[in-house]
């Protein structure tokens, strides 16, 4: 039997020049939109930072042309043409704002806001001027959850019934004292990711959540960092999420599993860039289905990897939008308003210590 083609990368646009400016110059903009953008051969034309040595540090280090004074300056660039906005999320309402003004399409990154109220405004200025936009959730690019995707769509997997993530790492979350400060952590900054992933491959909404949400002993944070979270979709399908950003034991005792079951088949991506973070081990994927052979497992070993090469999706959707590829980009701001609803049920979740309603995102 010849060996299985599986589609796991993006769909890069027909036209690869246009002209990308970023907004922020901090560690995910160093360490992965700007690997992937060189990888996949994008266009950046300049970059704005408030912090000018950073932008003139990393526009130096990726040979970016131009580093702008101000947001003005780059919105006012005719050659700065998609704007990638990597800041905060408290600053990304600000920012679209002025972005959807000048005419602009835009990519921020996620989450699109902390709160609901600054969601829905975000999305109304984006509408009002007409602009696409589209949030980085770059985990559907993931190359594992992208080939469980396509096997998936070919009928290769069956009836899906269960997603599930395990996650056990030690993370070194004093790398972002910020986040550590923050009453939101785990959710609204990391399983968001698997969140949107599982509503991308069951292409359905859950209709209600389990969430408990907790730190280690004595541990200075805010916020959560270990989740035991549980979404129910009509029907027999569920999805499970256990993470444990402290098992600090050893990488022989860590686990970063996303498991994908069918009737026929089963997919198992281990994602090694969360196990001894940031320098990470090797991924894994494999698969098994039915239609292939009873029980037999088949192992792939991808070149791409979620750091930096999923980056490269999200801006790809939304140049082929803005190019008339396709209508709009695939984690476009109303989509992601879905994403964002089941994370704001998961925190009311936690704080009832109950099952939830996911509610509407109207």
């Amino acid at each position: 039997m010849e060996p299985l083609s599986i589609q796991h990368r993006p769909i890069l646009p027909e036209k690869m020049d246009s002209g990308i400016a970023l907004c922020g110059a901090g560690g995910i903009v160093n360490h992965a939109h700007l690997p992937a953008y060189r990888k996949a051969g994008y266009n950046v034309v300049g970059i704005f930072d408030t912090n000018t040595e950073a932008a003139e540090a990393t526009a130096a280090s990726f040979e970016i042309p131009e580093v702008y004074e101000s947001l003005e300056q780059l919105t006012e660039d005719e050659a700065a043409e998609v704007v990638d906005i990597a800041v905060p999320a408290t600053e990304n309402l600000q920012i679209a704002s002025a972005v959807a003004a000048a005419g602009k399409p835009m990519l921020m990154q996620k989450p699109l806001a902390e709160d609901w109220d600054s969601a829905l405004k975000t999305v109304e200025v984006i509408d009002r001027y007409g602009v696409h936009a589209a949030v980085n959730q770059q985990m559907r690019w993931e190359p594992g959850v992208r080939a469980s995707k396509d096997l998936l769509d070919r009928g290769l997997l069956g009836e899906l019934f269960n997603i599930a993530a395990l996650i056990f790492v030690d993370t070194p979350w004093h790398l972002w004292g910020w986040l550590m400060k923050k009453p939101t952590i785990e959710v609204m900054y990391h399983s968001i990711h698997y969140l949107d992933s599982i509503r991308f491959l069951t292409g359905q909404e859950p209709t209600h959540v389990f969430c408990d949400g907790t730190t280690r002993p004595n541990y200075e944070v805010a916020g959560e960092t270990r989740l035991n979270f549980h979404l129910f979709f009509d029907g027999e399908l569920r999805a499970t999420m256990l993470t444990n950003h402290h098992a600090s034991n050893g990488l022989e005792g860590q686990q970063a599993d996303f498991r994908v079951e069918g009737t026929e088949g089963a997919t198992i991506r281990s994602m090694g860039v969360l196990m001894n973070y940031p320098e990470g081990i090797s991924d894994t994927f494999r698969f098994s289905s039915r239609q292939l052979g009873e029980r037999r497992w088949t192992s792939i070993e991808f070149e791409e990897t979620w750091f930096p090469d999923a980056f490269i999706g999200p801006m790809a959707s939304l140049m082929r939008a803005e190019h008339g590829e396709i209508d709009r980009p695939e984690t476009d701001v109303h989509d992601n308003l879905k994403t964002l609803r089941v994370v704001f049920a998961a925190y009311d979740s936690v704080r009832e210590r109950n099952v939830v309603e996911v509610g509407s995102t109207e």
